[in-house]
C-alpha cells in the first residue's frame, strides 16, 4: 500500500503539535514589509506582525515559496515511494498553489496539487481531514472526495477592524478610508468563490458580533 503524505503552506492556522501528530509538511511563506523580508519564524512572536503592519508605510506583501523549494520538498518526501497531496491557499490570495504545481512538474514525485479556495482555519479543515485519512491508509481518490466535501461545507468569514490596509492596497479611496476611520466603521467579509465579499458593515466592534451571529 502506497503511503500518502500531506503538504500545505504556512497561511494555514494549525497547532504545531497537530502538524507533528499528523505528519503534515508546512512550506513557509515570507512577508515583505517596507522592503524588508521576514520569514514565518521571524513573525512567530505574538503581535509582532500587527505591530510591523501598523507602522508600515506600504501594504505588506506575502511571497509564495519559490518553485525550487517545492520541488525539493516533494523530492525529499517521495524518497520512500510515497504519493504526495499538496493543499494550498486560494490562488486569488497568492501564487503559492501555482508555484506548487510548477514544483511538482520539476520533481519525480507523484504529486497531486489542489486549490483549497480558502486560507487560515478554513484551509486547516481540509488539510487535517486529508492527513487523518492518509494515516488511516485511505486511497488518494477517497481522500480527495472527502476533502472536496469538507470544502463544500466550509465558510470563511474575516473581520476587518481597520480599513487602512485596504486604502494602502488601493481597494478603496483615501477619502472613504478616512471617513470610515473617523466613524469607526468595521466590516465582516466572506471568502467565497476565491473572492473577499463584504457582507456586513457597521460602527464599532458590535459589527463583528452581529456579522457572525446573524
Amino acid at each position: 500500500m502506497t503511503k500518502i503524505k500531506i503538504v500545505t503552506d504556512s497561511s494555514v492556522t494549525i497547532e504545531p503539535e497537530l502538524v507533528k501528530q499528523l505528519d503534515i509538511t508546512v512550506v513557509p511563506l515570507s512577508v515583505m514589509i517596507d522592503n524588508v523580508v521576514y520569514s514565518d519564524a521571524d513573525l512567530k512572536e505574538e503581535g509582532k506582525f500587527l505591530q510591523l503592519m501598523q507602522a508600515s508605510k506600504n501594504l505588506p506583501k506575502t511571497s509564495q515559496p519559490p518553485v525550487g523549494v517545492f520541488a525539493e520538498v516533494f523530492e525529499d518526501l517521495c524518497k520512500d515511494g510515497s504519493q504526495i497531496l499538496a493543499i494550498h491557499m486560494s490562488h486569488a490570495l497568492s501564487g503559492t498553489v501555482e508555484a506548487a504545481r510548477q514544483g511538482a512538474s520539476l520533481s519525480t514525485a507523484d504529486v497531486t496539487v489542489i486549490d483549497s479556495s480558502f486560507t487560515d482555519q478554513a484551509l486547516k479543515f481540509q488539510v487535517v481531514e486529508a492527513a487523518k485519512l492518509a494515516q488511516e491508509g485511505k486511497e488518494l481518490e477517497e481522500i480527495l472526495s472527502h476533502v472536496e466535501e469538507v470544502k463544500n461545507h466550509t465558510e470563511l468569514y474575516i473581520g476587518v477592524s481597520t480599513l487602512e490596509n485596504l486604502v494602502k492596497g488601493g481597494r478603496i479611496g483615501r477619502v472613504t478610508g478616512l471617513l470610515s476611520s473617523l466613524l469607526n466603521i468595521r466590516v465582516v467579509m466572506q471568502m467565497k468563490d476565491h473572492e473577499l465579499q463584504p457582507i456586513v458593515k457597521g460602527r464599532g466592534a458590535k459589527t463583528f458580533k452581529n456579522g457572525w451571529m446573524s
